[in-house]
């Protein structure tokens, strides 16, 4: 799926737009899309990645990007493992009129076909409402490149 940004490593604003309307800093966007080579998916991702810490990720960004060009990209290569490719692997949608009725279900792919969980109730689903889902699951299809 699209992306976003691409070649250079530079941050356009309207990335930085997109990147701060998802809650975070303008500065955290810019690195982001620095250390991803300006492509917004990926820059997403890494924000995501590094939640849990993220104000040393970006100090440790910073300082690498400070320090380098080849300091950043050594650090970016120990983390790449691989194109990942994934495909769906089950949604959470809600039935009834709104939100203010009916309750959420899950559809799962089991095999080649969609399962249908719906509180006791499981059956296959003929025409699963792909475009109505709240929370997509996917699964990695790609081996993870082992790295030395």
């Amino acid at each position: 799926g699209g992306g976003g940004g691409g070649g250079g490593g530079g941050a356009d604003a309207a990335s930085i737009e997109m990147l701060a309307a998802m809650g975070f800093s303008a500065e955290h966007a810019a690195v982001a899309l620095r250390e991803t080579s300006g492509n917004l998916e990926r820059a997403a991702d890494w924000l995501f990645s590094h939640a849990d810490d993220l104000p040393a990720a970006i100090a440790a960004a910073s300082a690498g990007g400070a320090a380098g060009g080849a300091a950043a990209s050594a650090s970016a290569s120990s983390f790449d493992d691989g194109v990942g490719e994934y495909e769906l692997h089950g949604f959470v949608s809600h039935m009834g009129a709104n939100l203010g009725c009916g309750h959420y279900v899950a559809h799962i792919k089991r095999g080649e076909q969609w399962v249908l969980f719906n509180d006791r109730k499981v059956a296959i689903s003929e025409s699963p409402p792909f475009d109505m889902g709240y929370l997509y699951l996917y699964r990695r299809t790609t081996p993870s490149v082992q790295q030395d």
